[in-house]
């Protein structure tokens, strides 16, 4: 019996562990397309919910800071493709690019959507195989330990 829950214990925590994701903090289409020239960082930050990402330049008339934004794309089926249908998807990460003036005001708002691509790392184990690995494991398990027993 302390065997399996051992068993149980190793399982539970290569399944829980390998599912971490780092991304980056972003923001979406939606909450950018109310950005105006004209508002301080701290009304830009809050209207996109996430501080800057980096910095990009300062000289002594600007400064450039970058946000990460999150397109959306749909998935449909190919064969029924029309302009409008398919669910909504989250697709790649945008660099926004805002230039603030000495007076602390956003001068430009530009974004680069064929910048270099943001690295996410990912570790994920595939649903597929873990199902496999439960439905032969536990049952050799069960019986191993069914056999043993007087």
């Amino acid at each position: 019996m302390k065997s399996i829950r051992y068993l149980l214990i190793i399982l539970s925590s290569c399944i829980l562990g390998s599912c971490i994701v780092h991304a980056p903090k972003y923001t979406g289409i939606e909450e950018v397309l109310q950005l105006k020239p004209g508002m301080t960082k701290e009304e830009v930050s809050q209207t996109l919910g996430i501080p800057p990402y980096d910095l990009k330049s300062v000289n002594d008339s600007a400064t450039v800071y970058i946000y990460k934004y999150r397109t959306t794309d749909r998935k449909t089926v190919p064969l029924a493709m029309n302009k409008t249908n398919g669910m909504k998807a989250k697709g790649k990460w945008v660099d926004l690019f805002i230039s603030y003036g000495l007076d602390g005001k956003a001068k430009s708002i530009t974004s680069c959507s064929d910048c270099e691509a943001t690295d996410i790392k990912e570790r994920k184990i595939d649903i597929n195989s873990i199902i496999m690995l439960l439905t032969i494991t536990i049952p050799s398990v069960m019986v191993y330990f069914g056999l043993k027993t007087p």
